[in-house]
């Protein structure tokens, strides 16, 4: 016999009224689920570019001439010159380094004891300047080489494309293929810092009639930086013979030991040595000869040499830095830009298109776009008009795909800034989008407020201030408008819902570092 279930009718408006309340609680959720669901684990503060399948590749010209051609025996031959160099290492990163640019018979085991100096350091350097003379084209100022690639037997050497548009901003540089054709005294480095160093980008620059002066002003924001280094490449003495050689030589090198220019006939790179020494003036760089010889010494015939040495440039008696964790997620960073930008600033522009025209928000599709650009990320959309801010807005944790954070940020730097009115078609036109990409934050533990504002960084550091319930936030863009420490934090407190006069030793602090994308930018066109 059946039992029946009497159902109790008197509750169902009580059944009603929860199912309903879990319904909207889902509906309240779905979008945060779907972009943190839709996101991958990863995130792109630790994004390495994988293998590049390059366009513009600068072919090695003096394989065979000046080195090996065959990839076995240059790799061998690097490798036996840098183990029969000396093992003494600096205590202190070099930034610059003076090596000779010969054929590597009579040249590469003088230019193997600066290398080997680098090894030490070689996971901290990133980016190479190499500075050489102009042997084959003329050059009016200084060439800068409009390839994507370098190539020597041992592989492909990137080229920085973010530091070769501004230094293309100066009206001494210019990009000149001809120069970079034939060049040997940039070429024949290469394969040593293939050897030394783990993964860089290089700046080629092929000089002609150009001031030392003017080229230390050109690289002087760059050099002065543990990931960075000026490679010299230049030859002494020309063609005298090997007592006169011996002599002049001498002089040269003492010269340079002391900080005191060079000839022109000295060298045949006298002008980039000569922009060393000025960089090590600024910025209190010691030079240390490490070897020096001649083609008589090394083959040649002794009644016509050519000279060579090699020197290293430190900081003698400053504590070297490691790399600190912001460091090395704005390097990773600036790859990720390097190689992704330019998907990131078309979901920028079509957000934008949409949240204007459309009132809508746009969904990147993972059918349209690169995987990476589904990390999860940290982004800020600054949106301007004739320079003068229209709208930002971003987030403060990576909590979802840095596609989908772009769109989000854009869509609500346009219509939900509350500082703002909505965008309107009419003013799209002249508005310029600037996508900031930002690391991960470093607590500042500090003294009191004067300990806080000398530990900032003017330029570099975002901050972050939060004291309760009130936080606010600058990017590093703001110090354009606020270079004064005093008054950026000010402003801050200000924008923190502070008065500029208060402080509190309870005030918690955090630091953070930005990757910049912009309209125009080589990081979001390659």
């Amino acid at each position: 016999m059946k039992r029946k279930i009497d159902f109790d009718y008197g509750r169902l408006p009580y059944y009603i009224v929860i199912t309903l309340v879990a319904l909207g609680f889902l509906a309240l959720n779905y979008f945060y689920f779907y972009d943190y669901i839709s996101s991958n684990n990863g995130t792109i503060n630790v994004y390495s570019s994988q293998k590049e399948y390059p366009q513009n590749v600068r072919e090695a010209s003096v394989a065979g001439i000046f080195y090996p051609a065959e990839t076995h025996l240059l790799s061998g031959s690097v490798d036996t010159y840098l183990s029969n160099a000396s093992k003494h290492s600096s205590p202190q990163q070099p930034h610059i380094i003076i090596v000779p640019h010969a054929g590597y018979q009579y040249s590469a085991q003088v230019a193997a004891q600066a290398y080997q100096k680098l090894v030490p350091f070689a996971k901290n350097i990133k980016r190479v300047f190499i500075l050489g003379p102009s042997h084959f084209a003329p050059v009016n100022g200084a060439a800068l080489s409009d390839a994507d690639f370098f190539k020597t037997p041992l592989g492909l050497v990137k080229i920085n494309k973010k530091i070769n548009e501004k230094l293309a901003h100066n009206p001494l540089f210019h990009y000149q293929k001809s120069a970079h054709a034939k060049e040997h005294s940039l070429e024949v480095q290469l394969p040593f810092l293939q050897k030394v160093l783990k993964k860089f980008t290089i700046i080629p620059i092929a000089y002609g009639n150009i001031e030392p002066e003017q080229l230390a002003e050109a690289l002087s924001p760059f050099v002065n930086a543990n990931n960075t280094l000026l490679v010299v490449s230049s030859d002494l003495s020309h063609y005298l013979d090997y007592d006169k050689a011996q002599n002049l030589d001498a002089q040269t090198t003492e010269q340079v030991d002391q900080n005191i220019p060079l000839k022109p006939h000295q060298a045949c790179g006298a002008t980039g040595i000569n922009t060393a020494l000025l960089l090590a003036r600024k910025y209190h760089y010691q030079p240390t000869l490490l070897d020096k010889t001649n083609s008589g010494n090394t083959g040649g015939d002794r009644d016509s040499v050519v000279g060579y040495a090699s020197w290293i440039f430190d900081k003698k008696n400053e504590e070297q830095k490691p790399l600190t964790q912001l460091d090395k997620e704005s390097e990773s960073l600036t790859d990720f830009a390097q190689n992704h930008g330019k998907e990131l600033f078309f979901i920028a522009e079509k957000s934008l298109q949409s949240a204007v025209m459309e009132k809508a928000k746009f969904t990147p599709s993972r059918s349209d776009f690169a995987d990476v650009l589904f990390d999860k990320g940290t982004s800020f959309v600054t949106l301007k008009q004739n320079g003068k801010l229209r709208g930002c807005i971003g987030s403060l944790m990576p909590n979802r795909a840095i596609s989908f954070d772009v769109a989000a940020n854009t869509y609500a730097a346009a219509i939900e800034d509350d500082r703002f009115s909505p965008l309107t078609a009419e003013e799209l036109p002249n508005i310029d989008i600037v996508i900031s990409l930002l690391t991960g934050y470093e607590k500042i533990k500090y003294k009191d407020e004067a300990d806080l504002l000398n530990q900032l960084r003017a330029g570099i550091d975002g901050l972050v201030i939060r004291d309760g319930n009130r936080q606010g936030l600058f990017l590093p863009s703001v110090w354009q408008e606020l270079p004064n420490k005093q008054d950026f934090l000010k402003n801050l407190k200000l924008k923190a819902g502070l008065s500029p006069s208060y402080w509190s030793n309870n005030i918690k602090a955090y630091r953070f570092q930005v990757v910049e994308i912009k309209k125009g930018d080589k990081k979001s066109e390659n």
